[in-house]
């Protein structure tokens, strides 16, 4: 990146891919990057789970002010030489950095308020902290997905940045052997009469060369935005999603199922539907009003047609059948990977701008 002295980064996550994304791609530009994974899927790149006081697997979900403070001293000197920090999932661990008076990197992933979606307390005091952040031009305000930009704006009242996820460790490319379709879906089984199908959940702890094996991936989704796509459109592996109106059929019927189940944190916890922050309409966390579903989930990445075009979608599986059996897979995935490579310069371009607004003012 042009004019950007080269950084040393810290972070603690909770989610293992969203930073290993970045890791690359700081990294690849001579940045350093020092990970602390608190992730149990830490095991898909390699990653032992590291041992951190205070905040931690266990702990997180409790988060507070005393335990930032706690934090705070516990590693204000081994922490004092970087000169920035990255946070993804949670950008609520934003937080823990504050007193640091540096930088903040912030992705979000998915629903930034995690853990205070129950909390109108809580949710207000991140908000007004990254407010404070913002003013101090302290803070990089980004999202991996549109519907968790236009999230955050919503809730924080700030503008965020969109920057797409690209997933360059999946360093494999579409390569079939087997005539089967994997089916990467939570709960809901799927079967269809003349397509041989695999469900993903069946293949255990797996390696990236098992996914490009299949003749395609069969995606029902379980939130607007799922980092294992990003991972397979790099892999330029043939996608097949449920259209929005389908999607919703599906929600409607199989929510328990794992059908979108993960769009709120109140839905995951078993609260009723709605925000504790007062919005007055179209309220994402109002689940159970189908209008609001269906009017938020156009912003999921699979209907992207500027990130990610060329997925097929179905209206129903008798027509995702015949889809499979009509469509040019070798063309689609030679379509994705001539497209992978525009994505991948415009989201450096893009981190480049981002990286040199948040340096140039501290």
């Amino acid at each position: 990146m042009a004019g950007l002295p080269k950084m040393k980064l810290f972070n603690l996550d909770l989610h293992a891919t969203v930073i290993k994304d970045l890791i690359d791609l700081f990294e690849g530009i001579g940045h350093q990057v020092d990970h602390w994974s608190i992730s149990s899927h830490s095991w898909i790149h390699g990653w032992a789970m590291k041992d951190v006081d205070v905040v931690n697997q266990f702990t997180w979900q409790h988060l507070n002010e005393e335990m930032c403070r706690r934090f705070y001293e516990r590693y204000k000197d081994e922490l004092s030489s970087y000169d920035a920090f990255i946070v993804t999932h949670t950008p609520s661990f934003a937080l823990l950095y504050t007193e640091f008076n540096k930088p903040i990197i912030t992705v979000a992933s998915t629903r930034y308020e995690a853990p205070f979606s129950g909390s109108k307390r809580h949710w207000e005091w991140l908000n007004s902290s990254l407010h404070d952040l913002s003013r101090r031009q302290l803070i990089a305000r980004v999202a991996n997905n549109k519907y968790d930009q236009h999230y955050c704006q919503l809730f924080t009242g700030l503008s965020w940045t969109h920057i797409p996820s690209y997933c360059g460790h999946m360093n494999v490319h579409w390569n079939p052997e087997s005539p089967s379709f994997l089916v990467d879906s939570r709960i809901l089984s799927v079967r269809l009469k003349n397509v041989s199908v695999i469900h993903k959940k069946s293949l255990g702890r797996f390696e990236w060369t098992d996914l490009v094996k299949y003749a395609g991936i069969i995606v029902i989704p379980y939130n607007a935005s799922v980092m294992s796509v990003f991972e397979y459109y790099t892999a330029c592996i043939p996608l097949f999603f449920p259209s929005r109106k389908f999607c919703m059929e599906l929600y409607e019927n199989f929510s328990d199922l794992g059908v979108l189940s993960d769009l709120s944190w109140s839905q995951i916890s078993g609260v009723d539907g709605g925000s504790v922050l007062r919005v007055e309409h179209n309220d994402p966390n109002n689940y159970k009003n189908l209008e609001v579903v269906e009017h938020w989930l156009g912003y999921a990445d699979w209907y992207d047609t500027e990130w990610m075009p060329y997925i097929t979608h179905f209206d129903s599986f008798a027509d995702l059948e015949e889809k499979i059996n009509s469509t040019d897979l070798e063309g689609i995935s030679e379509k994705m990977r001539l497209h992978n490579e525009i994505r991948k310069q415009k989201i450096e371009m893009l981190w480049d701008k981002e990286l040199n607004i948040l340096m140039n003012n501290k």
